[in-house]
């Protein structure tokens, strides 16, 4: 028979061996998850640098959009005077006869003083509002949530879509009946009929069974009652003029209504139009610093860039300045009849890594 005989010796790895590889595979780990983390971290800087040169680039181009458009009345945008039908001055929402007003920013107030200007709903009351009905209403600007040192801009113009008179009136005090009756604009609402040589501003009153506009006057309980009906101060319009809303943008700074993946409220661009309520434009935008070019010896180009507490004539000023890129500001050129170009610096800050960091970031973009 034969007999197995089993080794005494054990087969297998020696303590010191066992702890040897456990060190280097504890190297190697650590080496695998740095790189990970490295890797996590360059793609959260990359996305994060990403999300702040677009969130730039989309602030700097709403806003271009309105710098672009301030002013414009149509073929009559090269012309100061604007008619209108009633006795009060055009409410801000509605303001024609301003391209564009701006509001310097300081550490506990703004100039000029935003408090007898902007329309605002502070604690539920209403300041410079204009209600008519129910719009206007408890749709105004916090301005005790604006960021103090930021600056304040509103551009006035008329929308781009218009509609053309389908038959001609009479007399300026008819009825206006248009070829188009998908209006974007309401019962008490301010709107604007032009052609090439005027333009009105007036109050819409209603609409008959035919869709045709109203302008009644009547008792002027706020000055905004239409205080004649006649929407021309000579002659009258024809199937070449039109009706526009009005739109009033004003953009400005405050906290987002959300949170960020930090879980905290970033500083947000804002926007009110016209009778609406503000709506956050987009988040991660912390500053806004406005600069006006103003033509003083009447050749279109700008002597001098001033802030907004500086320049004295937004009413009457209608020139036109150029423009050049700046670092973290975006220069522009408004079209020919504005009165200024306008230099808007925008601060984008993204979270990574659980920390607000900031990149210097350049955007050249002319509006014109």
């Amino acid at each position: 028979m034969r007999v197995i005989r089993q080794s005494s010796r054990q087969l297998g790895f020696t303590l010191t061996e066992v702890l040897v590889g456990l060190a280097l595979s504890s190297l190697l780990m650590l080496g695998v998850v740095q790189l990970f983390v490295a890797n996590s971290r360059s793609y959260s800087l990359l996305t994060g640098q990403s999300f702040m040169q677009e969130s730039g680039r989309f602030a700097i181009s709403v806003l271009a959009r309105s710098g672009r458009m301030a002013g414009f009345k149509g073929c009559y945008s090269k012309n100061e005077e604007v008619y209108k039908t009633f006795l009060a001055a055009p409410p801000y929402e509605f303001n024609l006869t301003n391209n564009m007003i701006g509001y310097e920013g300081g550490l506990t107030a703004w100039q000029p003083n935003i408090h007898n200007v902007l329309p605002k709903t502070v604690g539920g009351i209403d300041s410079n509002i204009y209600a008519a009905g129910t719009i206007g209403p408890g749709n105004g600007i916090d301005t005790d949530k604006i960021l103090r040192g930021t600056d304040i801009v509103t551009f006035n113009y008329i929308d781009s879509k218009k509609h053309r008179l389908a038959v001609g009136m009479v007399s300026s005090d008819e009825l206006i009946e248009l070829d188009d009756t998908a209006y974007d604009f309401g019962v008490d609402y301010m709107a604007y009929i032009h052609d090439c040589e005027k333009g009105t501003i007036f109050r819409v009153t209603g609409f008959d069974a035919d869709l045709k506009i109203e302008h009644d006057g009547g008792a002027d309980a706020d000055g905004y009652t239409n205080a004649h009906t006649r929407l021309a101060e000579f002659n009258t319009y024809e199937t070449n003029a039109y009706v526009s809303a009005i739109i009033s943008d004003t953009y400005y700074i405050r906290e987002s209504n959300g949170e960020n993946k930090s879980g905290n409220k970033p500083m947000s661009l804002w926007r009110k139009r016209g009778v609406n309520k503000p709506v956050e434009i987009v988040q991660g935008i912390e500053d806004l610093q406005i600069t006006y070019g103003v033509d003083t010896d009447n050749d279109d180009i700008p002597n001098r860039h001033l802030d907004a507490n500086a320049v004295t004539n937004f009413p009457t000023c209608v020139h036109c300045a150029s423009a050049s890129r700046l670092i973290l500001s975006m220069m522009w050129t408004v079209i020919p009849h504005q009165p200024t170009a306008v230099s808007v610096t925008v601060r984008v800050v993204a979270s990574f890594a659980g920390r607000a960091r900031r990149l210097m970031v350049c955007y050249a973009e002319p509006l014109a």
